[in-house]
C-alpha cells in the first residue's frame, strides 16, 4: 500500500485532499501541524508528501528540506497560493500546484508518481 502524507494548516484543504485522493491502494494521512507531520516522516516510509508552503512553526520550504534529509527519494508536491511558490518548488526540485488546486490535475499527478 502506498503512503501519502498531506500537510496544510487549513483543515478544509486537508479534508478535500483526503477525499479527492482516496483510493483503496493508498493510505492517506493528513496533518494540520507540520511538526507532527515531520515526526511521521521521520518514523515511517512515505511514498508521497503534499506540502503547503505557508504554515506555522515551519514553512513548506524548510519542511521539504527536513523531509528530504530523512527520506532522500521522497516524492514531494508543493502547494501554494503565493507567487513565490513556483520558484521555491523549482529550486527544491519538486512539483508545484497553485491554489486553488486543480484537483483533477493533482489526482492524475499522484497516480503517475505512485505507479
Amino acid at each position: 500500500m502506498k503512503k501519502v502524507i498531506v500537510i496544510d494548516d487549513d483543515p478544509d484543504q486537508t479534508a478535500i485532499a483526503v477525499q479527492v485522493l482516496k483510493d483503496p491502494r493508498r493510505q492517506i494521512r493528513a496533518f494540520t501541524d507540520p511538526l507532527r507531520a515531520l515526526a511521521a516522516v521521520s518514523s515511517e516510509d512515505v511514498d508521497l508528501l503534499i506540502v503547503d508552503l505557508s504554515m506555522p512553526w515551519i514553512g513548506g520550504a524548510d519542511f521539504i528540506q527536513s523531509a528530504r534529509h530523512r527520506q532522500p527519494n521522497l516524492a514531494i508536491f508543493l502547494v501554494s497560493g503565493y507567487s513565490r511558490g513556483l520558484a521555491i518548488a523549482q529550486e527544491a526540485g519538486v512539483h508545484f500546484f497553485a491554489k486553488p488546486v486543480d484537483w483533477d490535475a493533482m489526482r492524475a499527478a499522484v497516480q503517475r508518481v505512485l505507479e
